[in-house]
């Protein structure tokens, strides 16, 4: 088993130059030995002479391991606060059971679901102690000789190269091939609509975009087989930079449209943070980040920070100067922490804004607003809105350049991932089925199913009609109080003469000699 030897010893900025602080137990290093029999791994720490960064860097101490095996194992834990900078910290945890169980949106040990205190300096994971780092890279070191096995020509070859420094989106040769008039078919048929200048066309593939081997892998294992009509459009656009202000249906994979292209963007910065993500509320971005991470994993120096309200801010912090790449947030929090001038956003050279009708309705665009104005002008900015009322397109004149605007699915229609339950209820016992119904979830986001509950009764008699022919055609049933409405059939049958009369009033070969007579007609009389 692969046990840890050594663990760097944090200390304080104001340490430099000075000998790191460490708890000894045995009087020199060089009288350390295995000690046969114990499964104790933490049999002595000793000092040693600290070198001065700018990341506070802090030098591994030796450790004894069960096997009598070296093993380099480096974690860097949280720093104190200011007002405990003369207190020596908690050395870094041995062992996962000392550690406690992650909160709902604080980094997960890889190993363990433990609380993901530390990033692991060879891969990047989170781990929660010395322990779980030890397992995570045995396991990585176990991954790598059974692919040198499987495959020893591609093994040899070494560790692909992520993307260089001047990586641009090309479009793919296929794509280039196809005509005009077959791009735009393919559009119609798949309910895209685009606005803007100079557009790129849509890919078909995720292979057309020449990601990274690690990240088409990560797709596949994520359910990405084929992108969807919102990804085909949105993912080659950002790939090239554009602002974009994109509309499409939940559970569309807008998600995974905004975030490829942040990936890669991210990937060819060397500053960090290089890309930052707001959302509405806490629980969007506990799931925009779950699926970062999905996409990331195994992609060099990739991490990210969740920085959310309603949960402990040092982490946050503690978590914030580790050199991440994607900044996660709601603009409340990271608000506060600008103010605190905890956080640098120079270097942000993507910013995504999701669920932008939502954070206006919940009256956060001042605060977005605020954000915007510390992330470089040249900043690629990107609008993503189930819906784009006239609010969203005034934002959008405030902050886009030149955007490409791009527009999926048929308007007012039930996602097809999310299942629609219709109850007539009504109204003294709304409020009572409304709290025995919220224990069902939320609908279906990041390519997850879900469900949406309609409550209807005589109230909303003018929608009884629009209400069956969007939900009918998912298979869902409709209560008979619905269907056995006066007023939804009334609603019927008005449509059905409107529509009538519309055809009437079309032009075809069959009445167009009918039309001319009628006209020569009314002209005579006149």
């Amino acid at each position: 088993m692969f046990v840890p030897r050594s663990l760097k010893i944090k200390r304080n900025a104001n340490d430099d130059g000075k000998s790191c602080a460490a708890k000894k137990i045995k009087p020199d290093a060089e009288d350390l030995r295995p000690d046969e029999g114990r499964g104790d791994a933490a049999d002595g720490l000793v000092t040693k002479d600290a070198e001065t960064s700018d990341r506070h860097s802090v030098e591994p101490c030796p450790f004894p391991s069960t096997a009598g095996q070296l093993a380099e194992v480096g974690l860097v834990g949280p720093e104190q606060d200011a007002k405990d900078s003369n207190v020596s910290e908690e050395p870094v945890k041995s062992f996962s059971k000392t550690q406690r169980w992650a909160e709902p949106g604080e980094p997960v040990c890889v190993v363990c679901g433990r609380y993901g205190e530390y990033i692991c300096d060879k891969t990047d994971e989170d781990v929660c102690s010395l322990e779980c780092k030890a397992k995570h890279l045995l396991q990585v070191k176990e991954k790598e000789e059974r692919l040198k096995l499987s495959d020893p020509q591609k093994a040899d070859s070494g560790p692909e190269s992520p993307l260089n420094a001047f990586y641009v989106y090309k479009e793919h040769p296929f794509i280039l091939n196809l005509q005009e008039n077959q791009i735009e078919n393919l559009k119609r048929q798949l309910g895209i609509v685009v606005q803007g200048v100079d557009v790129t066309r849509p890919i078909i593939d995720f292979e057309h975009c020449g990601f990274p081997e690690a990240l088409n892998h990560n797709l596949k294992k994520s359910g990405y087989e084929v992108p969807t009509p919102i990804q085909m459009q949105m993912i080659p656009v950002g790939l090239l930079g554009r602002d974009i202000l994109a509309s499409a249906d939940t559970g569309s994979g807008k998600t995974a449209a905004f975030l490829l292209p942040v990936i890669t963007r991210a990937l060819c910065e060397s500053k960090t943070p290089s890309a930052l993500i707001l959302t509405p509320t806490r629980e969007l971005a506990i799931q925009i980040e779950s699926q970062a991470k999905e996409l990331m994993s195994g992609l060099p120096r990739m991490k990210t920070v969740l920085l959310v309200g309603g949960l402990p801010l040092p982490p946050q912090l503690y978590r914030l100067r580790q050199h991440v790449k994607v900044i996660i947030a709601t603009p409340g929090r990271l608000l506060d922490i600008i103010k605190q001038s905890s956080v640098e956003l120079r270097g942000i050279k993507i910013v995504v804004v999701d669920e932008a009708d939502t954070m206006l309705k919940m009256g956060f665009q001042q605060q977005v607003l605020d954000i915007l104005e510390h992330v470089p002008n040249d900043c690629q900015t990107v609008l993503v809105s189930a819906t784009i009322p006239t609010s969203i397109e005034q934002l959008a004149s405030q902050l886009l350049h030149d955007p490409v605007r791009i527009i999926t699915g048929e308007k007012n229609l039930p996602c097809s991932s999310v299942r629609q339950i219709i109850l007539w209820v009504e109204e003294p016992a709304k409020k009572k089925k409304l709290f025995e119904i919220l224990n069902v979830g939320r609908v279906g986001r990041l390519g997850q199913h879900g469900t949406a509950i309609t409550f209807i009764n005589n109230n909303s008699k003018r929608l009884f009609w629009d209400i069956a022919k969007r939900v009918k055609p998912t298979g869902s049933i409709l209560p008979p109080q619905l269907l056995n409405s006066p007023y939804l059939h009334d609603q019927k049958r008005k449509e059905q003469q409107k529509d009538k009369q519309t055809q009437n009033d079309l032009v075809t070969g069959a009445n167009l000699m009918d039309i001319i007579r009628k006209h020569d007609k009314s002209n005579s009389q006149k």
